[in-house]
């Protein structure tokens, strides 16, 4: 099985092996979502994988892709926008302050 192609909410699913440049000799199942304009390679390609136990793994993935886009964005400034680090006190002794005596002054 080479290639998988089934609808779920409105969505038009297809998935199709193939290899990446990035990863020789690995086999993916590259997803297409109908409305999406990318495809995705989801997950790696078993020997034994039919239609009937790609499609939740797809689904799963695309949930998790949906889940992971509505998370707020983190945003850290770039090295020339960060402060210094303030310089932390000294720790102070477990030793009581002694005490200075005041001076009189002579009238």
């Amino acid at each position: 099985m080479n290639a998988v192609q089934f609808e779920d909410v409105g969505h038009t699913f297809t998935c199709e092996k193939g290899s990446s440049p990035a990863t020789p000799g690995t086999l993916w199942w590259w997803v297409t979502v109908s409305g999406e304009p990318q495809r995705y390679a989801a997950f790696r390609a078993e020997p034994g994988d039919t239609a009937a136990n790609v499609r939740p793994r797809v689904l799963a993935y695309y949930a998790q892709l949906l889940a992971d886009r509505e998370r707020p964005r983190i945003t850290r400034p770039t090295w020339a926008q960060r402060k210094p680090v303030a310089a932390t006190p000294a720790p102070a002794s477990d030793a009581p302050a002694a005490e200075t005596p005041a001076r009189e002054s002579a009238t």
